[in-house]
């Protein structure tokens, strides 16, 4: 699982809280690519296939930056503009982030109590990152939680220290590395891969039908090369047919698998080689893409509500 920083700090070299967040996280988080795009960029020129192609390669995108003006710097803003574009991000084929995690990581110079309807800034912090989850949803991203810090701002002899900021920068890293390793070891895509890998190992040996039917939900759709069948008892059916077609000790093998995160279900797109042997002796060989419609119940196990298997 691939994490992404989209560091953003006008001046990085006098940042200490932005700059340090950044060096820990690069130490402390595996599969972590940074980009500091006003250094890339300082002319504000963004490369937008450059930046496009990162995003799509990660799974976990985290958005680091100071908090100014109730908002974030200029080159933040620019880069939005120009990358979660039309028929990327949004649009009729625009749905190459869907899926993937949406994190602002921020720092705030002002203490909290003057992020409240008696401070002098009158709104919670939460209140000035709407325009944000709004863009995280249309690019059908999934949203989280908001991470920062207040009192980020070292003026010497004026305002905090900076062992203060770096001790709370510190605690801002530790959020952030603990929001990502309860992703990794809770990512559904790792679940979704090794339940197909036991689900094919299962139809290599033709185990029971009831081992089938434990992850179908009741009232699936089920379209195989023979037709369509429904539920359980419809796989039961078409599973009595294969039982009586081939032998066991078949072989599956995942030659690739992609899933997406789609409304709280997860589509799975899998191109399967099966090798088999006839009851009457005779070599099977079968390219297939399959299909798969499921959702991940409370308890962790995989339920699939759609099933489809096309052969090429």
């Amino acid at each position: 699982m691939k994490s992404l920083l989209i560091l953003a700090h006008p001046n990085l070299d006098e940042s200490i809280a932005n700059k340090r967040i950044a060096e820990q996280l690069v130490n402390q988080v595996e599969e972590f690519e940074v980009r500091d795009i006003m250094s890339l960029y300082p002319d504000f020129r963004i490369n937008v296939e450059a930046e496009q192609t990162a995003l799509q390669e990660a799974d976990t995108i985290i958005f680091q930056y100071p908090f100014w003006w109730y908002n974030m710097p200029a080159i933040l803003k620019q880069w939005f503009d120009d990358v979660f574009a039309f028929n990327f991000a949004f649009g009729p084929e625009g749905d190459k982030l869907k899926g993937k995690n949406f994190i602002l990581s921020f720092t705030v110079g002002g203490p909290a109590d003057s992020y409240s309807p008696l401070g002098y800034n009158h709104f919670k912090i939460e209140d000035f990152t709407k325009p944000m989850e709004q863009t995280a949803y249309l690019a059908q991203m999934n949203y989280l939680p908001p991470v920062f810090q207040h009192g980020m701002v070292y003026i010497p002899g004026v305002y905090n220290t900076k062992e203060a900021v770096e001790e709370r920068a510190d605690k801002q890293v530790q959020t952030l590395v603990n929001m990502i390793t309860k992703m990794q070891s809770n990512n559904p895509e790792n679940t979704i891969k090794a339940f197909a890998k036991e689900w094919f190992a299962h139809f290599d040996v033709l185990a029971d039908d009831g081992y089938f039917n434990n992850y179908i939900a009741n009232g699936a759709k089920l379209q195989f090369v023979e037709g369509e069948f429904i539920g359980h008892e419809g796989f039961s059916e078409w599973y009595a047919g294969i039982k009586s077609t081939i032998k066991p000790n078949n072989e599956h093998r995942i030659e690739s698998i992609n899933i997406v995160a789609n409304n709280g279900h997860f589509e799975v797109d899998l191109s399967v080689k099966m090798k088999a042997e006839t009851i009457a002796g005779e070599l099977m060989q079968l390219n297939v893409k399959e299909n798969w419609k499921v959702e991940i119940t409370r308890d962790g196990r995989v339920k699939i509500l759609e099933y489809i298997v096309k052969p090429v």
